[in-house]
């Protein structure tokens, strides 16, 4: 299956303990392309790639909803800087 997936960049909701501060706006940009990269090694995942400048379109043989939850980890390590669209 191909799934496409959509993160936003940080916005003052999302102040909080885990994001005290807005990030640069290049800081979005490479920490997309680092997940990206990390959800390359993620169980069944076969291809990774960017689609346009706030999605990754990843094919795997996981459901959607599998695949949400394994890259919840991966998010976690970029909380700061942007966040995965619902």
């Amino acid at each position: 299956m191909q799934h496409r997936v959509v993160f936003r960049e940080i916005t003052n909701d999302d102040f909080d303990h885990h994001c005290h501060f807005m990030p640069e706006e290049h800081e979005f940009e490479m920490h997309l392309n680092a997940l990206a990269h990390d959800a390359e090694w993620l169980e069944g995942v076969t291809e990774v790639r960017r689609d346009g400048s706030h999605a990754i379109i990843v094919k795997t043989d996981a459901t959607l909803g599998l695949l949400k939850e394994r890259l919840v980890p991966l998010l976690q390590n970029h909380w700061a800087h942007l966040r995965i669209e619902l």
